[in-house]
């Protein structure tokens, strides 16, 4: 489709590729993608967009006072509004926000939201539906990517290249911390796999996880249900999705978990209430879980490595 991006930069080695969900099914598209190279700046980022759907983006760096203007990515058609997202010279972007819409058996972005050190900067589009979450590390940010179509009149699929500041990059929280809680981490080493899921929950609750045989979640009694995912041995996950929710207490907790691998869904387990949160990424990323335990299951964040 001319007019989105026609040769598609390859991430140097070290880039991971994380993303929320999207996709167009049979119908013409474009995959565009934007890197920030090495000593550059992201400066600015102009939103095309409408009431229920992001059109385009494009992108403004800086190098030695210098700028740097991208090519326009997503669907040639032009929205209602223009938006600009201008950020401070201490200002980095850590996370993003999307709506996901659907028009038939496509899905694409109707809303979006930049989350930065000092300020989330959004949504732009459409409100109404439920917005995905995706935090990372500061510092880890290095370009986005997607697909486009002027069929749906937009982008879908909006991905991000992000890149470790040591062996492995933390993706997330969900959830959130709650005091007195505990951090637990498990974390594959060397040729260590992940072969079992054990997820404990009370009534409707998430009550803890056990990965291999490894205890690293403690919670608290009266445990009434274990489900357990076993993985084949060519099986991984390259997906984590589920539903943060608050309780009356004021408690926010992760309510259902949902793991996806190279081969099958496997959940959705616990009680489907919230906010949904959902991630991808390439095979070969997944390096290991993270969260906050307190008396329910708090949170969970992803290890993910490079793979090339």
């Amino acid at each position: 489709m001319a007019g989105v991006l026609q040769n598609i930069s390859i991430p140097r080695a070290g880039f991971i590729r994380v993303e929320p969900r999207g996709q167009f099914i049979g119908q013409p598209q474009s995959n565009w993608s934007f890197e920030i190279q090495e000593g550059h700046k992201l400066k600015s980022i102009k939103i095309d967009h409408g009431d229920r759907i992001i059109h385009s983006l494009q992108f403004t760096t800086e190098f030695g006072g210098a700028l740097s203007i991208s090519d326009n990515f997503g669907s040639l058609v032009a929205g209602q509004n223009v938006s600009l997202v201008t950020l401070e010279a201490d200002e980095e972007i850590v996370g993003i926000k999307v709506s996901i819409g659907i028009k038939g058996r496509d899905t694409y972005l109707s809303s979006l939201s930049f989350v930065t050190n000092k300020t989330t900067h959004g949504p732009f589009g459409g409100t109404t539906d439920p917005m995905f979450s995706l935090p990372w590390d500061k510092g880890s940010l290095v370009g986005f990517y997607g697909i486009a179509s002027d069929w749906v009149r937009g982008i879908g699929g909006l991905g991000v290249y992000l890149k470790a500041h040591g062996e492995v990059l933390s993706i997330g929280p969900w959830g959130s911390p709650y005091d007195p809680q505990t951090r637990w981490s498990f974390l594959l080493e060397g040729n260590q796999r992940l072969s079992t899921i054990t997820i404990f929950r009370t009534g409707d609750a998430i009550n803890r996880l056990v990965f291999n045989t490894s205890e690293k979640v403690d919670g608290r009694s009266g445990v009434s249900v274990a489900d357990l995912v076993v993985l084949d041995a060519d099986e991984e996950i390259i997906g984590l999705s589920g539903m943060v929710d608050t309780l009356p207490t004021r408690h926010i907790i992760i309510s259902s978990i949902t793991f996806t691998t190279n081969k099958k869904v496997h959940g959705p387990f616990g009680n489907a209430k919230g906010s949904p949160f959902s991630v991808s990424w390439d095979i070969g990323s997944f390096a290991g879980f993270y969260g906050f335990q307190s008396l329910y299951f708090d949170g969970i964040g992803v290890y993910l490595k490079a793979t090339n």
